[in-house]
């Protein structure tokens, strides 16, 4: 037979429970259910600013972003300072499940000293093992004084660790939807049904403008094929700790396209496709709310070309068929594919569209430097756009699943020397050839120093505009398309640097208007 013990000591408002087992995880389930109990969890935000000031050695993240196979769903962290090694680039997605630092020296505690882990939104704190009860209890009480006076003259605003997501718990200052993101059917885990996955197929063609209001409320511009046709209206309400997103057709307004806006809307229904984000520095992602900081530093890699007399919406030649594609590109066009053909006209370039491809061109200079070049349309070519990180986030995926082949250029060249096609388009330093056999040679010849390319041509967002939005100094009100470009350029820089981490690095090409 076992027993178990349970204590609970307390000191002023405070109490603490030490539980084994099954007792722990009653009293954890009953504290969030009704009716309420006359105790609460401290805010999570008093166990991390009383208890994870010092050095931090053990971190235990999960993500608050979208499923994707190219991020993961928990990341946990072990070493020292690791308030210095996370990044607010790659980690801001990631919010703190638990931690353990050193805490900070006070010769008012006697027992309490060392390193202490904390898992917040239990409200549970755990520390090393006790010599006798008279220690657990100094202990204990040490604690609870700590966590009073953190009560007492603290915030319950996290001031340690800030680079990391916070999850709300109402709708209280959610407020200013600026942007929304569909998941990228590509990259849906696990069994979905068919319908998810062609309402998530539906909206990466789909038009989604959002309009935010004072609330967490927001009405969206609707359409399909770069035209809107419509509005929706977008309620989101809190049930039982969860948010639903509920999508319907605007009262107000008529649609002109009411085809696509019912389309459209009922792709909506599945909130897992979707994440909106918000002025007021929160997201809502699959049914919970969290708190985001977005950098807003730059991205350094811009370049802006000339897209004269190319059609920046249209990606590749029209056709379904993968060999008329290389076949048609080698010949007089218009499309992002042609321009690409037109700006590497030194050096070897072949295209590699198709199944299974490395990137949509490989390219290697007459200097050895060896690029990754990605083409996306952009969604519509008005020299009004306005900014779209949607636009992007396809092909940054694709850019940084294909950085592992720089890890292994010996199977990059068996995988080159086996193309899509039967007939890959080729050129060498701007004229066609016949096949890769000398690009290959030129594969060949680099050296293991030369250095590594991505690049990326999406031409949606304009010189024009990036410059009329990156003022010095920014405003301390962002508008919509602001916020937009912070939230693009922090997409960039993460895709940048998984491309420093192959050795390689990251250029944007876009377009002058």
């Amino acid at each position: 037979m076992a027993h178990d013990l349970t204590v609970v000591l307390r000191r002023g408002q405070l109490v603490a429970v030490r539980a084994d087992g099954i007792v722990e995880e009653r009293l954890q389930r009953r504290l969030g259910q009704e009716p309420q109990l006359p105790f609460q969890r401290l805010e999570p935000g008093v166990l991390e600013n009383a208890l994870l000031q010092g050095e931090a050695k053990n971190l235990w993240l999960r993500g608050t972003h979208r499923r994707s196979k190219l991020r993961p769903d928990v990341k946990n962290l072990g070493g020292g300072s690791l308030e210095d090694v996370v990044s607010p680039w790659e980690d801001s997605s990631f919010a703190m499940g638990s931690a353990k630092a050193a805490l900070l020296d006070d010769p008012g505690r006697v027992v309490l000293r060392g390193v202490v882990g904390t898992t917040p939104r239990r409200s549970s704190v755990w520390f090393k093992g006790s010599a006798d009860f008279p220690e657990f209890v100094t202990a204990v009480l040490e604690l609870l004084a700590l966590l009073e006076q953190e009560i007492a003259t603290g915030s319950a605003q996290p001031r340690a660790l800030r680079v990391f997501a916070r999850q709300v718990t109402d709708l209280s200052g959610v407020s200013g939807a600026y942007d929304i993101s569909v998941v990228d059917p590509e990259f849906l885990s696990g069994i979905i049904a068919d319908e998810v996955f062609d309402a998530a197929d539906l909206l990466s063609d789909a038009t989604l403008i959002v309009h935010g209001g004072p609330t967490a409320d927001f009405k969206l511009e609707v359409g399909l094929h770069g035209s809107t046709g419509g509005k929706l209206a977008a309620t989101v309400n809190q049930t039982n700790g969860k948010y639903t997103l509920t999508v319907g057709h605007d009262a107000i307004t008529q649609p002109t396209d009411s085809g696509a806006v019912a389309e459209v809307c009922g792709a909506l229904q599945y909130p897992r496709l979707l994440s909106i984000y918000y002025k007021s520095g929160h997201a809502y992602v699959d049914g919970e709310l969290w708190t985001t900081r977005i950098p807003r530093d730059p991205f350094p890699n811009w370049d802006f070309q000339d897209f004269s007399g190319y059609r920046i919406k249209q990606e590749k030649p029209a056709t379904k068929s993968p060999q008329q594609i290389h076949q048609l590109t080698g010949e007089a066009g218009d499309s992002l594919f042609h321009w690409v053909v037109q700006h590497y006209q030194d050096g070897w370039l072949t295209c590699d569209d198709g199944s299974g491809e490395v990137a949509d061109f490989v390219h290697v200079s007459s200097s050895g430097v060896l690029t990754f070049i990605h083409v996306k349309g952009a969604e519509n070519d008005s020299p009004h756009r306005g900014v779209s990180a949607a636009a992007y986030e396809v092909v940054t995926s694709q850019a940084e699943k294909n950085l592992l082949w720089f890890a292994d250029l010996e199977s990059l060249r068996a995988r080159l020397d086996n193309p899509p096609v039967a007939k890959p388009a080729t050129w060498i330093h701007g004229a066609k050839a016949p096949d890769r056999l000398e690009f290959l040679d030129a594969f060949d010849s680099r050296s293991a120093s030369d250095p590594l390319r991505v690049v990326i041509v999406q031409p949606h967002v304009s010189e024009a505009t990036y410059n009329r939005l990156r003022v010095a100094p920014l405003p301390t009100q962002p508008n919509d398309d602001l916020m937009r470009l912070f939230r693009l350029e922090n997409l960039l820089r993460m895709t940048r640097t998984s491309a420093v981490g192959a050795n390689a690095d990251l250029t944007v090409i876009s377009s002058k208007t």
